[in-house]
């Protein structure tokens, strides 16, 4: 679990088979038949992840060193085996263990997207005992809807939670640039353990990857956009990692207070600093500037290229950009509108294969 301060004890409340049967349907709201109904068959795709590395000292070779652990939760998303987890979870570790049911298995790690927080995981089970969760989509949510998360809150297995949709498009301080403006927030409780579990939405389909809490709050919890994940699904299956394309271009965003500092003609807009040699970027037309200010030590250089729409989009943020191109495919293009002295003019600059960047 990402930024966790702490924990809270909550009083318990069990319920035994024998109270919840003498409960009549006739008696639950729709609204209650409905989270009961989901968690019954989402429960059975949700499973507990364990990853442990072993930290050996490279000056002492003669005792068997220190083991660090960390547990949350993934679901199986196909009847392949394969389980999306959050990337904290098994980052640096070298022994992932899934358990679904009374199953403890082997992973096998598929590929991961740091930046996103997400892991692939591969297990081999039985067909028949594969329960994938569908995936729906997170474009069209809106505050106030419900939703419920599962998981394995403080170790507790199949805990549910449920809440609303408190907001959407959330950024968080520490997240990656293509995380920004993309959380889901809800007040659905998220606790240590639930990392990497589902949220879901009133049909059942998986909306969110929970994912983050913040310090010295309660109620806020934050999940990664289900429509992120699947967009990297088959990168993740193929090559191990997303798509990034080398575009060979830099520079920084354009805001109203850096425009009227430097009296640029646009309010919004990426201002090209750097045009790499033979780069894509370069062989497209586009220019960087070569006149450098330097204001509280960070130069700008000046005159060049003004990206203003992205694939026909405004311009609004250098997070657009990092998650346009999160999406894109090799062979598309990217269409760039630029302001270049005094006009707008279109550039188009076409995406190659793979080339890993760090």
């Amino acid at each position: 679990m990402m930024r966790i301060s702490g924990w809270i004890q909550f009083g318990l409340i069990a319920l035994t088979a024998t109270s919840l049967g003498h409960a009549q349907s006739g008696k639950l709201t729709a609204d209650e038949q409905n989270t009961m109904a989901i968690f019954r068959e989402a429960r059975r795709g949700v499973v507990y992840i364990a990853a442990r590395a072993t930290m050996r000292s490279p000056f002492d070779q003669h005792t068997n060193g220190t083991i660090e652990t960390s547990a949350g939760t993934g679901f199986v998303i196909d009847q392949e085996g394969r389980v999306l987890t959050a990337y904290h979870i098994i980052e640096n570790r070298d022994e992932i263990t899934v358990t679904s049911g009374t199953k403890q298995v082997v992973a096998r790690l598929v590929g991961t997207a740091p930046q996103l927080d997400i892991a692939l995981l591969q297990i081999d089970v039985p067909r028949d005992e594969l329960f994938p969760l569908p995936l729906g989509s997170s474009q069209d949510l809106a505050v106030g809807q419900k939703v419920m998360a599962i998981g394995n809150a403080a170790g507790l297995d199949n805990s549910l939670t449920v809440g609303v949709v408190s907001a959407v498009k959330r950024s968080l301080e520490d997240a990656a640039m293509e995380l920004q403006e993309s959380f889901i927030q809800t007040d659905a409780a998220i606790n240590p353990g639930n990392s990497g579990g589902p949220l879901l939405n009133s049909a059942g389909q998986v909306i969110g990857i929970n994912d983050a809490i913040l310090k010295n709050t309660q109620n806020m919890g934050f999940a990664i956009p289900i429509d992120l994940a699947k967009s990297v699904l088959p990168d993740l299956i193929e090559m191990g990692h997303p798509y990034r394309p080398m575009l060979g271009f830099t520079g920084s965003e354009v805001t109203s207070t850096i425009a009227a500092l430097f009296g640029l003609p646009v309010k919004h807009g990426f201002l090209v600093e750097e045009v790499l040699p033979g780069s894509p970027a370069q062989a497209a037309g586009l220019r960087a500037g070569s006149r450098m200010v330097t204001i509280t030590d960070k130069p700008h250089v000046l005159g060049g290229d003004i990206i203003v729409a992205v694939n026909g989009e405004p311009f609004t943020s250098a997070v657009q950009l990092a998650q346009t191109l999160l999406r894109s495919r090799p062979g598309q293009e990217l269409r760039f509108s630029v302001y270049r002295q005094g006009r707008t003019l279109d550039i188009e600059l076409p995406l190659e294969k793979m080339q890993m960047q760090f």
